[in-house]
């Protein structure tokens, strides 16, 4: 496999994992009290979830010098390292590291999420320091709304999970309850996330005809997804959340199927955001 492949490959994975162990750490920050037969499960859910994405990052750090230098021997070469661990790439893993390291810690050794708070920001800044964003100007608008976008995405795709097996193990009222709360949150956290990511894309585009490029093309194909997930999100919060919360059994079914599409679809965004970031640019 060429090596634009596996990196690209390992990313997508990398942002997956991460992505869901800093929303386990945001989804029981929010909810851990309302969940009587869940709690334990999202925690060794998020610190497994951290402790494979810290495994990623280091893989993804050790490929990048044979990427650079065309040959597997570059992964031992020092003065490479050297570089690598003073340029943006390097900071932004070693602070992706710390941050999984902490979520998993504090969900393994704390009862209480809130330590894993903060690892759940580290990871999300940690974007903020490497690709197009940190590349461009104003960088501290884009660094600031690329954070709040990977927050406000690791949030409602973290969650995705845990409501899934909530909704099998709480009680029916339990699980209505749950579901009603969450999209009461995420009604107000979601629309973040293509806001940040039109206004990141209207700086980033040297103009509409940008959005012929190979980068956006992908572009666009995120917002076609998002808009399908959208409709999804609407079908749970107007329909079957309220079905579920009033003891309707049957869209207790069909409200897991749609949450689990919702993670399936997500995915997908993060890999065309693995493969935009790692190959294509937004200028010319």
């Amino acid at each position: 496999m060429p090596p634009d492949s596996v990196v690209v490959v390992l990313r997508a994975a990398a942002f997956v994992v991460l992505l869901q162990a800093a929303g386990a750490a945001l989804f029981l920050s929010l909810f851990a009290r309302r969940l009587t037969a869940t709690g334990d499960f999202v925690r060794r859910l998020g610190a497994a979830a951290a402790a494979t994405g810290a495994a990623l990052v280091v893989v993804r750090y050790l490929i990048e010098p044979a990427r650079m230098t065309g040959t597997l021997s570059g992964v031992l070469d020092g003065s490479m390292h050297a570089f690598l661990l003073s340029s943006n790439l390097g900071i932004s893993q070693l602070i992706r590291l710390f941050g999984a390291g902490i979520v998993a810690l504090a969900l393994v050794r704390s009862a209480h999420p809130r330590p894993a708070l903060a690892g759940a920001l580290l990871i999300a800044v940690s974007f903020s320091f490497m690709g197009h964003t940190a590349a461009s100007e104003p960088r501290w608008l884009l660094g600031g709304l690329l954070a709040l976008h990977v927050l406000a995405a690791a949030l409602w795709f973290g969650s995705l999970i845990p409501l899934y097996v909530a909704c099998g193990r709480e009680s029916l009222s339990d699980a209505g309850r749950l579901i009603e709360r969450f999209s009461a949150i995420a009604v107000r956290t979601v629309p973040l996330i293509p806001l940040a990511g039109v206004v990141m894309a209207a700086v980033l585009l040297p103009g509409p005809a940008g959005l012929a490029s190979p980068y956006g093309a992908l572009l666009i194909v995120k917002g076609l997804v998002f808009a399908a997930l959208m409709g999804l999100a609407a079908l749970n919060r107007y329909r079957l959340g309220p079905a579920v919360a009033a003891g309707h059994t049957p869209s207790l079914a069909r409200l897991r199927r749609c949450v689990a599409t919702e993670a399936w679809l997500i995915a997908l965004i993060v890999a065309v955001t693995a493969t935009l970031t790692t190959l294509y640019s937004p200028q010319p």
